[in-house]
């Protein structure tokens, strides 16, 4: 029997323009189903309030007779009020770009104290998947969890994220991207995470040790149609999967912060915190152009690469650093 989860909503990212792959990557037909139905079937497996995030309204016609397919297949036609399925484009007067503008446009829809976010060129990624992510999220009291590969790698389009955390988050960072415009360089996902008060990073190591039915390879998503030949021809995309060649990468470990944020938009709070000053000693060096202020923000960005650093986290601590731009160059501009 199905067990679906009323503290879980889930929210489907099928909006991207699949350059890398040629086509649209959600309608692309895989083993039987398309990439969105087979991430459609594991969202019902665990929630029955769902929402596909679509880049824009054209989408929602050909992503809505996905939707009917897989309700008909599992339910029948008398059944379909049992759902809360949504398409929702994006907001066109969101500032954030990319998956972000997507989930930022979508989530407040949603009704669960949790969110699996998921994106739809992940189609190996099954329910038991779901239901560790959801189960390691309340276990940890954390306000996401999101699976981290060996070489340190991030998932954060595929993670369960605490509503009420990511939804102050992600307001934030769209005040902060419509107030600086061009300045604003936070549009990865991954500042969602480094933003977050506490976060669970999940090695998939030990999900699949967990259970045998949570390969590392699961996880994996498909940029072009060589990966998914490589997966489909049993060739390793993973390169590694044997824990004990692992002992020196990326371990399971929370990270907690502690942030004000001062707000753009409603500025009544003095920032407190490494990420909350970095934020904000940008948005002022963005304003006045100031190079002081550079300098500051620099600072506490590199603080917060430096906790990363120190758990072995180096991907989300060396990606900080790289988005920078050098202040030589800017002066020289």
């Amino acid at each position: 029997m199905i067990k679906q989860h009323k503290e879980l909503s889930c929210l489907i990212l099928a909006g991207g323009e699949s350059k890398r792959f040629g086509k649209n990557k959600a309608l692309f037909h895989f083993a039987g189903l398309t990439f969105i139905e087979r991430a459609l079937n594991v969202a019902l497996d665990v929630s029955a309030d769902i929402v596909i995030s679509v880049r824009e309204e054209m989408q929602k016609k050909e992503y809505g007779l996905a939707v009917d397919k897989i309700i008909k297949k599992r339910c029948g036609k008398n059944k379909k009020e049992k759902f809360n399925i949504k398409l929702i484009s994006d907001d066109i007067n969101c500032g954030l770009r990319g998956p972000v503008k997507g989930i930022f446009s979508s989530i407040k829809s949603l009704t669960g104290e949790f969110i699996l976010v998921m994106e739809c060129d992940a189609p190996f990624f099954n329910t038991e998947a779901a239901r560790a992510l959801l189960s390691k999220a309340k276990a940890e009291k954390a306000g996401a969890v999101v699976p981290l590969w060996p070489d340190s790698v991030v998932e954060p389009l595929l993670a369960c994220y605490k509503r009420k955390d990511v939804i102050h988050i992600l307001d934030l960072l769209n005040n902060y991207s419509l107030s600086l415009k061009d300045d604003f360089l936070f549009n990865d996902a991954v500042n969602i995470l480094r933003l977050l008060p506490s976060v669970y990073y999940y090695s998939i190591l030990d999900i699949a040790e967990n259970s045998p039915n949570l390969p590392p390879y699961i996880f994996i998503n498909i940029n072009n149609k060589q990966d998914l030949d490589k997966m489909t021809e049993g060739k390793k995309v993973f390169s590694a999967y044997n824990k004990s060649l692992m002992k020196d990468n990326a371990k399971s470990v929370k990270i907690r912060k502690v942030n004000k944020f001062f707000d753009v938009k409603n500025p009544k709070n003095i920032p407190y915190g490494i990420m909350a000053k970095a934020l904000y000693y940008w948005w002022v060096y963005a304003t006045t152009k100031n190079y002081i202020y550079f300098e500051k923000s620099s600072g506490f960005f590199k603080k917060d690469s430096a906790v990363y650093l120190k758990n072995g986290l180096n991907f989300m601590g060396n990606k900080l650093i790289k988005i920078l731009p050098d202040l030589k160059n800017i002066i020289t501009l």
